[in-house]
């Protein structure tokens, strides 16, 4: 008799145990954001998709030439062949120009198709992309062409001068 009350009780916490929620998905808590920010972005689900066709298409593109969508380009002339492109929006060009347009915005409020800088020459604002999410951001590169990088990276992350939105 205590056989098959010790098994029953065994059965019973094998299925209350079944019960408890478990938490399939998450992986730890240093992975969860520790501020969420809300997008500001004005782009509907078409303008993400058609401006992220846009990007895709110059991936591979190499550096520097005389138009974006022919032979390559530097990293103002990409942004500028893009929004050109997107929506008629005439970006100056130069990346210090493009720089002091458009309205700015805090890192913790990127969106899609925002312009991100970065200081790589002398401290001063030299480098522009396009972000994409989750600190990415797809730039024209003078090693690669055009490529998606991590705003993570150590290089990015130390160079990092601030974002603005266009659109």
């Amino acid at each position: 008799m205590m056989r098959y009350c010790s098994f029953g009780l065994v059965v019973l916490f094998s299925v209350l145990i079944g019960c408890i929620s478990y938490p399939r998905y998450r992986t730890g808590g240093a992975e969860l954001p520790v501020e969420v920010a809300v997008s500001d972005s004005r782009l509907t689900t078409n303008d993400h998709i058609r401006l992220g066709l846009i990007l895709q298409e110059q991936l591979g593109k190499p550096y520097r030439g005389k138009s974006i969508f022919m032979r390559g380009v530097d990293c103002s002339m990409f942004t500028r062949g893009v929004f050109k492109r997107f929506n008629k929006t005439d970006l100056p060009r130069t990346v210090r120009e493009q720089y002091r347009t458009g309205q700015e915005i805090a890192h913790s409020h990127l969106a899609f198709g925002d312009l991100v800088f970065f200081k790589t020459e002398r401290n001063k604002v030299s480098h522009v992309g396009v972000y994409v999410g989750e600190n990415r951001f797809i730039h024209a590169s003078t090693s690669q062409g055009v490529i998606i990088s991590s705003m993570r990276e150590k290089y990015w992350a130390e160079r990092y001068a601030g974002a603005r939105r266009i659109l």
